[in-house]
């Protein structure tokens, strides 16, 4: 298993995936923070964590970068000598899902550092109470953790979805046209919602899912996905 590890690893140092995603994650984490704290005035406690706040930022380019990476092999019609390296697909995919989502836990840091970087100093100019320790272990231990579930969420898609195109277009349109749509329905169903989920357990304030909420919710999404990615991928051929 260790091994498997290894060459998972080695795959996402030696490609230019990571750094692609990792990039896009940086820009977008310091447009959100200029953003939110130059033109939104954050005055109280909650709007100047919801301003350091990398979970909602972090959610859908790391959710596409576990599925890019677990469609790779399928794309590149490589997965064939993987299999053959290690027969057991249960394995192979668990080790995939460490590696990524061990690489996105790695860019959650990276990206903390950035919007504390950029955010505490434009945070020192505004008026309002200051932020507290429990508030800074929220949003640095809730960014790493949203980087690192939503990895493995895109891994779990890729899976089970096994074609890149439909899985990165279908993601998309479930997060950033569906899931809107999710209150409009029922407000219980809002509470499952992905993207508000990872808002959530990155610090930001919610009205709709506790903390602990966002966490379940996010893994219950991981858990089902990669379970019946699993079952579906043990029946069908490798090509």
């Amino acid at each position: 298993m260790i091994a498997l590890v290894r060459g998972e690893m080695i795959k996402v140092r030696t490609t230019r995936t990571a750094l692609g995603f990792g990039v896009a994650a940086v820009l977008l984490v310091l447009a959100v923070a200029l953003i939110t704290i130059l033109a939104g005035d954050p005055l109280t406690v909650e709007q100047k964590r919801d301003a350091l706040n990398v979970g909602g930022a972090l959610s859908v380019p790391l959710l596409l970068f576990g599925i890019v990476g677990a469609t790779g092999e399928f794309r590149h019609r490589t997965i064939a000598p993987a299999v053959l390296i290690s027969p057991h697909r249960g394995r192979l995919t668990f080790a995939r899902l460490i590696a990524y989502v061990a690489t996105a836990a790695a860019m959650g840091v990276a990206m903390v550092i950035v919007a504390l970087a950029v955010g505490l100093p434009l945070l020192a100019d505004q008026p309002g109470p200051e932020l507290g320790t429990s508030d800074y272990v929220r949003v640095i231990g809730g960014g790493i953790l949203t980087a690192a579930l939503c990895a493995a969420l895109g891994v779990a898609v890729g899976v089970l979805v096994r074609n890149q195109v439909a899985g990165v277009v279908g993601t998309l349109v479930w997060l950033l046209i569906l899931e809107p749509l999710l209150p409009l329905i029922d407000d219980v169903l809002a509470k499952g919602s992905i993207l508000g989920s990872a808002a959530t357990l990155g610090g930001a304030s919610s009205d709709e899912v506790s903390w602990l909420g966002a966490l379940l919710v996010l893994g219950v999404w991981t858990g089902v996905l990669m379970l019946a990615g699993l079952l579906v991928d043990s029946r069908r051929d490798v090509e």
